[in-house]
């Protein structure tokens, strides 16, 4: 049963380590919304960006739920300078996640970037926007599996008939 125990310990870490990436990611929103709107100058920028970040925690979801009906609003109500503002510092949002998403999920769960780049593209290939999460986690289960040795055991009752 060790190998059990070891997948368990793994994918356990693992689980951290993503909800840490999270967190991370969720910072890094709040703190560039803040920036963003106290740049466009809007009253409580840090109470709204805290908001706006914690929003960022919903899946799918995510800031332009906030950011694009306020856009919309403020054009609706002839402020384009703030729409166009708002608008910017979402695709900034975009723009920052994307790049960062990888590399910080990756180094949080303990795999390499690039493979952890290649399981959210395989992810979405495969089952649209829920494997995004479900890639990563795939390749986390199967990183696990290949630690505790269960590939090399199966290779080998495969082969001979017996575990070694």
């Amino acid at each position: 049963m060790r190998p059990v125990s070891e997948i368990w310990s793994d994918l356990r870490k693992a689980l951290v380590g993503y909800l840490r990436a999270q967190v991370v990611l969720i910072s890094v929103t709040a703190v560039i919304v803040i920036t963003g709107l106290l740049l466009l100058g809007v009253n409580s920028a840090f109470v709204i960006g805290l908001t706006i970040g914690m929003v960022d925690m919903v899946p799918y979801v995510g800031v332009g739920v906030v950011l694009f009906p306020w856009a919309l609003y403020s054009y609706m109500t002839g402020d384009l300078g703030l729409a166009v503002g708002l608008l910017v510092l979402y695709g900034v949002i975009l723009v920052t996640r994307q790049v960062l998403e990888p590399k910080v999920l990756a180094s949080s769960i303990g795999l390499d970037p690039l493979t952890m780049l290649i399981g959210m593209f395989a992810g979405l290939q495969l089952f649209g926007m829920l494997g995004l999460l479900l890639g990563p986690v795939l390749l986390v289960i199967l990183d696990a599996f290949n630690r505790a040795g269960v590939f090399r055991a199966l290779h080998s009752y495969i082969v001979s008939g017996k575990l070694h």
